[in-house]
């Protein structure tokens, strides 16, 4: 179906002049340009997503995770540090 009308299209199109041709190309080409555009997302807060993780969020207190986390930092950083000597 829209093989028969992109060929009527482009029958009808053939006896435009060059420039009628260029402006009916640029309109769609615009048309297409504007469709495939994704729509402006709006900003999220902070405060908006606070709160969905249910507790305890990876199985831990959240202060727990972040001395852990910390933790786990310092020690890479003693290997490579001892490593790289």
């Amino acid at each position: 179906m829209a093989l028969q009308t992109i060929d009527q299209i482009l029958k009808r199109a053939d006896k435009l002049t060059p420039s009628d041709r260029l402006l009916l190309a640029s309109r769609l080409i615009q048309g297409v340009r504007l469709g495939a555009l994704p729509e402006k997302q709006k900003r999220r807060k902070w405060s908006d997503v606070a709160g969905l993780l249910p507790y305890p969020a990876l199985g831990m207190d959240a202060q727990r995770y972040i001395s852990h986390a910390r933790s786990d930092d310092t020690s890479r950083r003693a290997r490579v540090i001892r490593e790289g000597k």
